[in-house]
């Protein structure tokens, strides 16, 4: 992102500390509407953090020009959870402690697993913008945790279904995901959408056994060297934000994005093209939050709005797509907020189950058994273009999470 780093960390830094000084709690009915944003400020998830944080901004710059929530302004309170289980569960506590109980947190599966079962002692409700692994809404069910994005069922079997119609080339798919629940859930998954695409295309098309890595380690060179020797056409990376890119561009040197004729992504998409410029994998598609300038994005009114803003705010025309995803989550605690006329924890969860309201995408959904949101999600080609700044999405293919979600089942692991 083409933002100026130092001034946008600083005023992150000030975000902090005013949150940290004169507390006040959250659900006063006087002075501003503090919401807590728990995100990776720094470390390997510091770049995924700012356009995170960027998206809520918007969301809160928009809404209070318009006269705020309730009649009352909206303040973030930011905090780093330092891309950790551990950093999100202090980071949680902080601003519980400080009186803030409506939290926009546990982007990715680690961090909402780690703090969605302390958010009852907290009495805190949270809006997760990223967190895939399928237990967080079913046998981990917390009714005080919501996910405002695709599961790993959603999305995985969604992109293993799209490339194995697409690409019908490919016969055997070698895959890379997280040494973790989530990526088993993903492995599993895609698994799954590859072999319903293949079944129902009379066609017999092979899913190797994963390949397991940390997301805490710069050398995948052991992992790269099995994905070589594997005997498949087509690569699916499970990892996401830095380890993903580091991933394809230390492959790159020996040849791996040759090697495969088609490459999916769990969701870095315009991050890997940044980085990499004219080395972007050519035929790289990526599961995608939202698609500003394409034909499929441009039919939702809301989508320029959230386009602009960020520019605006940032100066780089060129949004990571997860932006939408916590512009998103902000939405729907002023939505609910303004439904349920409070901002006492009970009240907002009972307002965001069911919650339909109107986002960058389309109509939002929120399912009121499990908390699991609904919207339109994106296959979107990533690669180098002529146009400045030399990299975007190319192409991209919209679908409808609920078409293609599993039923309801919280409290019980998901049976498909």
């Amino acid at each position: 992102m083409q933002m100026k780093r130092r001034q946008f960390l600083h005023g992150t830094a000030a975000a902090a500390v005013l949150g940290a000084v004169g507390a006040r709690p959250a659900f006063a009915q006087s002075g501003p509407i503090r919401i807590g944003l728990m995100l990776p400020m720094s470390g390997i998830g510091a770049e995924a953090g700012a356009a995170w944080l960027a998206g809520a901004k918007v969301a809160v710059g928009q809404w209070n020009e318009k006269g705020g929530v309730l009649k009352r302004q909206v303040e973030l309170v930011v905090r780093d959870d330092k891309f950790t289980s551990a950093g999100a569960v202090a980071a949680a506590r902080e601003l519980a402690g400080s009186g803030v109980n409506l939290l926009i947190g546990g982007s990715q599966s680690p961090m909402a697993l780690a703090t969605a079962p302390i958010l009852p002692e907290l009495k805190a409700a949270m809006v997760a913008p990223c967190p895939t692994v399928m237990s967080l809404t079913h046998e981990g069910f917390q009714k005080n945790f919501f996910r405002l994005s695709w599961n790993a069922y959603i999305a995985f079997a969604g992109i293993g279904n799209m490339l194995t119609s697409r690409f019908k080339e490919v016969e055997t798919w070698s895959c890379i995901v997280p040494d973790s629940e989530n990526g088993r859930d993903m492995a599993r998954f895609f698994t799954i959408g590859v072999q319903r695409a293949a079944q129902k295309a009379g066609r017999q098309v092979k899913v190797l056994d994963p390949v397991f890595a940390s997301l805490n380690k710069a050398d995948y060179k052991v992992e790269i060297n099995s994905l070589m020797n594997a005997p498949s056409q087509g690569l699916f990376v499970g990892l996401t934000a830095a380890p993903c890119i580091s991933l394809l561009q230390q492959g790159r040197a020996v040849g791996m994005d040759r090697k495969f004729k088609v490459i999916g992504d769990a969701g870095t998409e315009l991050m890997i093209a940044k980085a990499m410029q004219k080395s972007t994998p050519a035929n790289l598609w990526s599961i995608s939050y939202w698609v500003p300038g394409t034909e499929a994005g441009k039919k939702h009114a809301m989508s320029a709005a959230l386009y602009d803003g960020y520019v605006k705010l940032t100066n780089d025309r060129n949004p990571p797509s997860i932006v939408q995803s916590s512009h998103r989550c902000a939405l729907a605690l002023f939505n609910a907020i303004e439904k349920a006329k409070s901002t006492e924890t009970d009240a907002v969860i009972a307002a965001l189950e069911g919650l339909d309201f109107e986002t960058a995408t389309g109509k939002y959904h929120i399912r009121k058994e499990d908390h699991q949101g609904l919207g339109e999600a994106y296959i979107a080609k990533v690669g180098a273009r002529d146009a400045d700044p030399g990299y975007g999405i190319v192409d991209a293919i919209a679908y409808s999470e609920a078409d293609v979600a599993e039923p309801p089942s919280p409290g019980k692991p998901v049976a498909l």
